[in-house]
């Protein structure tokens, strides 16, 4: 049977990284990837953290500020002062 849920989206951006984060699970505690699976393509670099159950718990986009603006600005204007840029 399909759920539908509402969660909140919690989005970073490391400007000296250059790096996006997506939390898919929030927040993510210290040792909570398990693994990591990277792949690329034409787009950029991507990385999948999962859990120790093999759940995704989050993406980072390499490249973060190739993605459209009113997504960065999105991010940026979610409130959260930890994730301000620099």
């Amino acid at each position: 049977m399909y759920k539908e849920a509402r969660i909140p989206l919690v989005c970073t951006y490391d400007s000296d990284a250059d790096a996006a984060y997506i939390y898919l699970d929030f927040p993510v505690a210290p040792g909570g990837s398990a693994r990591m699976v990277t792949f690329e393509d034409a787009d950029g670099m991507f990385n999948l953290d999962l859990d120790s159950d093999n759940r995704v718990i989050g993406l980072e986009i390499l490249g973060g500020s190739r993605l459209p603006a009113a997504l960065l600005q999105a991010i940026f204007d979610n409130g959260d002062e930890r994730i301000r840029p620099d």
